[in-house]
């Protein structure tokens, strides 16, 4: 019986409904040839900063014994909210410490300028492109889309709701999981409506659609094949139950929430998070960029945290992070010895960080769990941790927390590296550099890549 490989554009069909297939050993030729390298960047914003000295370690190794307060959860955490235990991951992880993002930002809390390494104008933004979009350009190749842009803020603000920017500004982001899913996946209508029959769609399970298809593909494949196509599947049931769970909002955009909704933004995070790691296993694109929030709405009100006056509370990041002095803080301490409110202060801020990493943890960890015909989407993809501040009291914008994750160009983790108050563009240029572009400098201010990358 001859071999037929299966086209890399394959897929499963039912109902109106179009969902591609990751990758799979039977869309290998028969004898091996040799093929560029897939290589996937994703930027993982979260605002107001940290604490730099709780949260960077001693350039070296990234140990168990060497993660700081802010970094502990990398060592494993436990189960919260809608997100599943994590894993020891900090052998993945590269920390960045000491990168000065200062001559990039003009004004405090500009996430739109958290991902370049070019000078910005105050409260807008200036081409040239961010970092997601210059490698876009470069290593998108044919998929589907050329780059993915999803925020959970509502925020339309030019500073404050976007991230990527193309050198003809703002990219406008998806800011709706379930129109993500739709737009991603293609729950099509054959008629080309998008209104109520679109909706109704989409309710109907993906996979009850293509059973029948994909047990008829199974018939095709071997061993490993069956094991992906199974987790593939099972992964997609899961994104649609989150979305199903949601809020019902149509397939429009939604309103701003309110108060009480704003801790909604994490259940739109984690499905945001779950649809970019299933993109790039279909390799429907190879660039995305994640919005936690802008720097205004998060808070923890679904997510008890911290205990006695620790506690977070209804506070928002953005009130916790300015600690004492600051006229957005967190009053509550107000009435409390200084020593004794400044202790509590640092420790909220802690507390934060480390949610923050658990949740980039979630995306490190998403891309791992998911195995490709050479290892693992992880060794496919740089992954990177970024906010607008680096000391979130402060506002200072040197000291910034940056992590690194991926095999990408062979780049491995468990390292702590001191950019030594070398500039954005160094950091970015040691990241494109990976990626197998090499240049000798980068950024306005410019600087040499960081070869330590």
């Amino acid at each position: 019986m001859p071999f037929r490989p299966l086209s890399r554009r394959t897929i499963l069909r039912g109902a109106g409904v179009c969902v591609a297939l990751p990758f799979l050993e039977a869309m290998l030729p028969k004898r091996a040839i040799a093929q560029d390298e897939v290589k996937r960047f994703i930027a993982f914003f979260y605002p107001n900063g940290t604490d730099p000295r709780r949260w960077n370690p001693s350039p070296g190794a990234l140990t168990a014994d060497s993660l700081t307060e802010c970094l502990q959860d990398l060592a494993g955490f436990a189960a919260e909210g809608q997100y599943p235990a994590g894993e020891a991951l900090f052998s993945d992880i590269t920390v960045i410490t000491g990168t000065n993002h200062s001559g990039i930002s003009p004004e405090i809390h500009q996430p739109s300028l958290a991902l370049s390494a070019h000078k910005g104008v105050a409260n807008n933004y200036t081409p040239p492109e961010t970092l997601d979009q210059y490698l876009a350009d470069r290593i998108s190749g044919d998929t589907a889309f050329r780059q993915l842009a999803l925020s959970a803020t509502p925020s339309t603000d030019v500073t404050q709701g976007h991230i990527s920017f193309n050198a003809s500004g703002q990219v406008t982001p998806m800011r709706n999981p379930a129109d993500a899913f739709d737009t991603v996946f293609g729950s099509l209508d054959p008629d080309g409506n998008n209104g109520a029959e679109a909706a109704r769609v989409r309710q109907q399970s993906v996979l009850d659609a293509i059973e029948a298809d994909a047990e008829r593909l199974k018939l095709r494949l071997g061993a490993a094949d069956q094991v992906r196509v199974e987790q593939y599947t099972t992964a997609v049931r899961e994104l649609e139950q989150q979305i199903a769970a949601m809020p019902a909002s149509g397939c429009t955009v939604p309103t701003a929430p309110s108060i009480e909704r704003n801790a909604s933004w994490h259940e739109k995070m984690k499905a945001f998070t779950d649809l970019t790691a299933l993109a790039m296993a279909c390799d429907l694109t190879r660039v995305a960029s994640l919005q936690y929030s802008d720097s205004w709405g998060v808070h923890y009100g679904d997510y008890p945290m911290g205990d006695g006056l620790e506690a977070l509370s209804e506070w928002s990041d953005h009130f916790i992070s300015h600690k004492l002095d600051d006229t957005d803080r967190a009053t509550d301490l107000d009435g409390l010895d200084r020593g004794q409110a400044q202790q509590i202060a640092d420790s909220r801020v802690v507390i934060t960080s480390r949610f923050k990493v658990r949740r980039f943890a979630y995306l490190v960890q998403s891309l791992k769990n998911i195995t490709t015909p050479t290892g693992t989407l992880l060794d496919e993809t740089m992954v990177m941790y970024i906010s607008e501040n680096g000391d979130g009291d402060s506002h200072a914008r040197q000291n910034m927390p940056i992590l690194l994750a991926g095999g990408v160009g062979g780049m491995t983790g468990g390292r702590v590296i001191a950019a030594d108050d070398k500039v954005t563009g160094s950091v970015h240029g040691g990241i494109i550099n990976r990626f197998g572009l090499p240049i000798e400098d980068y950024g306005d201010p410019a600087g040499p890549p960081l070869t330590e990358i």
